[in-house]
């Protein structure tokens, strides 16, 4: 008899105590709608508010809610720490401050019916141009450079299987995870499903994208297109 699978949700995070003790709670009934035994493990990285003290608290009430601490920053590093961390047979990530708790059944359920895929969301309807531009931008640089067929490389949440991910070497440590993640899984062979999601307001805090971080982010993709094709040394 097959023992039932378990989700594993990673959900990084940075100096986000003012509305993290809130939120985390929030995760817990649409993840029991959603059919599975799960937990939810948390990375504060690089956080220099109380952050830390805020999720400690929450995992010694529930279980369910696993920590692991980082020193340092960096969107990948977090994740993948994550999912090193993790118990689960199916795996999922996605970014703590822009995303609708409520939205994971309806990801799992999709991802349930299509194992061999990865089940990720496609952002709709944003509310800031400039930001929308940007993103367009780096899609389109996206389907150019890596052939990709997804129109939201960043677009979380993200759902996969623990033995797809690990048949994987990702390396990076910080923004251009998710288009590694993506673009590795296109070479594999592995269908991308992407669910519409539309426009949710931040829960709090500030987002870390300036047009420093944005430029660093179009340069690291033909960087790394450039490193799939064996140009280049490899950097994260």
């Amino acid at each position: 008899m097959k023992s039932e699978p378990v989700l594993s949700l990673i959900l990084p995070c940075r100096n986000q105590g003012e509305y993290i003790g809130t939120l985390l709670p929030r995760y817990m009934p649409p993840l029991e709608r959603a059919g599975l035994p799960f937990e939810l493990i948390v990375v504060p990285n690089g956080c220099t508010d109380d952050t830390v003290a805020v999720v400690s608290r929450l995992a010694q009430q529930d279980e369910r809610i696993r920590m692991v601490k980082l020193a340092d920053g960096g969107w990948g590093r977090a994740v993948r720490a994550g999912l090193r961390l993790a118990w689960g047979s199916i795996l999922s990530y996605t970014n703590s401050a822009r995303t609708d708790p409520r939205l994971f059944p309806a990801f799992v359920e999709r991802f349930l019916r299509n194992r061999d895929s990865l089940v990720k969301a496609c952002r709709e309807a944003r509310q800031a141009p400039l930001r929308e531009l940007g993103s367009a931008l780096y899609n389109l640089e996206a389907r150019l450079c890596f052939g990709l067929r997804c129109r939201d490389v960043n677009g979380t949440p993200k759902i996969f299987s623990r033995a797809f991910y690990e048949s994987l070497s990702l390396t990076s440590v910080g923004d251009l995870f998710d288009l590694e993640l993506i673009a590795t899984a296109s070479r594999a062979g592995v269908p991308v499903i992407e669910m519409p999601v539309h426009g949710f307001s931040r829960h709090g805090g500030k987002s870390s994208t300036t047009l420093s971080s944005a430029w660093k982010m179009y340069a690291g993709a033909l960087r790394l297109s450039l490193q799939q094709l064996g140009i280049g040394r490899r950097k994260p």
